[in-house]
This record gives structure tokens, sequence and C-alpha cells, in this order.
């Protein structure tokens, strides 16, 4: 019973582990979607209210995309706006976009790591250890701690994005770079609230889903090792 109770505590931490694994890939897979940003710049009509042309737009964000994900040293593009070429992002954007970029890769970084952690965990727990139920029920316990964060949050999101994404900022980044002005800051322009809100949406039900599923596989496996448990004591 101590070694079961111990895998399965194992497998609450490791399952938790996994799970913010699979959301960071997602994550990285999601904010990296050039047919959203196409979607979401005819939706909102961005190009017209920056005052460049779809091709400046399409050539912008590509070096956004690309100085994000650590494909370009610098954001240094030039696009013509309102009839006159200038640079695209000024200083303070650039500056905010490093600690973007920072952000970013770091938390790829800690989800790779979360996700071999957890696998490698559950790898061993499941076929080494012989306390397969233990496991299982592990992580399945993990998603319902999970679950139930991620509900809350995604619920505050959706009744109000604005307060949820103010405090998502003020949490991850320490200075103030992220207050742009969208009346002159061609980032916010592209990428609006709205804009933001849709992605953030995308994401959560892209994590549900494939948590779901993974959940349920958890759950099936699980009945099946109780009912073979049960066929080999009878």
């Amino acid at each position: 019973m101590k070694k079961a109770a111990f895998i399965k505590g194992g497998a609450v931490v490791a399952g938790l582990l996994v799970i913010l694994g699979i959301v960071i890939q997602w994550i990285g897979i999601l904010c990296f979607d050039k047919g959203f940003y196409a979607r979401e710049y005819a939706k909102l009509g961005t190009a017209a209210s920056i005052g460049m042309s779809q091709e400046d737009l399409d050539a912008a964000t590509q070096a956004l995309l690309d100085y994000t994900r650590g494909a370009r040293e610098d954001l240094s593009v030039t696009a013509e706006i309102r009839g006159e070429r200038r640079e695209v992002f000024n200083e303070r954007e650039t500056l905010h976009m490093a600690d973007v970029r920072n952000l970013y890769l770091g938390a790829m970084t800690f989800g790779w790591i979360a996700l071999a952690v957890g696998l490698a965990y559950f790898v061993w727990a499941i076929f080494f250890s012989r306390e397969r139920q233990a496991a299982l029920m592990g992580y399945i316990h993990a998603n319902w701690v999970f679950l139930l964060l991620f509900g809350l949050l995604a619920l505050f999101a959706a009744l109000d994005f604005n307060t949820f994404w103010t405090n998502f900022h003020r949490v991850f980044f320490t200075n103030d770079l992220w207050l742009l002005d969208p009346r002159t800051d061609i980032l916010i322009q592209m990428v609006p609230g709205q804009f933001f809100f849709d992605l953030v949406m995308r994401i959560a039900f892209a994590c549900v889903g494939t948590l779901a599923l993974l959940l349920l596989g958890a759950w099936l496996a699980r009945r099946h090792e109780r009912r073979k448990g049960k066929g080999n004591a009878v």
C-alpha cells in the first residue's frame, strides 16, 4: 500500500508536468500558425486600419514570428505606413518583444523538460514498478486538478479578458514595456485585444480537447487494469 501511495503521489506530480508540457506545446504551435494570422487580419481589417499593404503586413508578421522563436537576431523591418517608408517597430516595441522572446524560449525549454520528465516517470511507473493502477489514478487526479484551475482561468478570461490579459503581463514581465499605445504603436495595432482573445480561446479549446482524450485513455486503461486484477484474483 505504501508503494502504491508513493507511485500515485509521484504520478500526480508527473501528470501535472506532462499537462504543462502539452499546454506549452500547443501555445508554441498555435502562436505561429500563419493561417490564423491571415484569418484574423482579414476579420479585423488590420492592414487597412494600420495603413499598410497586406504584403508589408505579412512581411512584418513573419519577422515578428521569426524573431520570437529565435530564427533571426533583430526586429528591424521597414514598410510603407500611411505613405511613409519607416521602421515598423519602435524602440519600446522592440524592447518588449525581446522580453517576449526570452519568455517564449524559456517556456519552450521548460515545456520540453517537463514533458520528458513526466513521461519518463510514467514509463517507469507503468512498465517497471508494477503499480499501473496507482500510476494511472495519479495521472487522472492530476487532470482533475489542472482542469479545475484551467477552467477557472478560462472562465475569467471569457468574462473579463482585459483584466485577465493585464494580470498575465504583470505576472510574467518585470517592466511596463508591454503598455503600448494603440494610436501610435504598430505592434498593438497588428495584434489588438480581440486578436489575443481569439488566440487564447483557441489554445484553450486545443488543450482541453487533447487533455480530455488523454484522460479518457487513462480511465479506460485503469478500467482494464482493474478488470485484469479481478480476473487474476479469481
